[in-house]
């Protein structure tokens, strides 16, 4: 990739493993911060241009619908639970979502990396583009190191179904619909295990910062 002034971390892992609080951290640590999930769901906010293009894909008259699943709800906003019900469970219509978000998420994401290059006076530590889909979306080809967040699935089911209200079924659906920890961790450079509590993720996200802030080099590896 080109020679960035500020270096880029990728920061994923799959649902459960505690993005939010490993962002939450770094951004505490003086990282810029890139939601590729904050970033969706304003592309889906209610009005969007994008929401007749889903509902043409996946509404119940579409190639990828479902009869008797409306992922539009009667006021013209987008139903999550419906939509998720549909894709998380079919590994064809999660393509052909990716496909359609993706472009519209990787073009924000780009804007938004620009700017904080422009805005080196600022001086971040580091731009952290935290993406769950990261491999998915191609987008750690725009990293200079990549942070892997990794958890026994047995936590993840437990936080996801703590936090969201759902069925341990639904939050394994997700879990398989993703790629495999395996191939994450093949492709990463940084590989946190954030299976224990958040004063252990602290103290692994501590040694990470301490290394990325006196190494100037681009890429190094840690397992933490």
């Amino acid at each position: 990739m080109m020679e960035q002034e500020i270096r880029i971390v990728g920061l994923t892992g799959g649902i459960g493993t505690g993005k939010s609080t490993a962002a939450e951290y770094l951004k505490g640590k003086g990282f810029a911060h890139i939601d590729a999930d904050a970033i969706s769901r304003d592309i889906t906010a209610d009005g969007s241009p994008m929401l007749p293009v889903l509902d043409g894909l996946f509404g119940p008259s579409g190639q990828f619908g479902k009869e008797g699943v409306e992922i539009l709800r009667p006021d013209g906003s987008l139903d999550r639970a419906a939509l998720a019900s549909l894709v998380f469970t079919d590994q064809g219509r999660k393509r052909q979502l990716d496909q359609v978000m993706f472009r519209a998420i990787i073009a924000e994401i780009d804007q938004q990396i620009d700017a904080w290059q422009k805005a080196a006076s600022q001086n971040p530590v580091g731009i952290l583009l935290d993406a769950p889909l990261l491999f998915e979306a191609g987008l750690d080809t725009r990293c200079d190191l990549v942070l892997l967040l990794v958890a026994d699935e047995e936590v993840r089911v437990r936080r996801v179904c703590s936090r969201d209200g759902v069925t341990k079924r639904e939050v394994r659906d997700r879990i398989n619909s993703q790629l495999s920890d395996d191939e994450k961790r093949e492709k990463s450079d940084v590989i946190i295990d954030n299976s224990g509590s958040r004063e252990d993720l602290a103290q692994r996200l501590e040694k990470f910062y301490t290394k990325f802030s006196k190494n100037s080099c681009k890429r190094f590896s840690m397992v933490l």
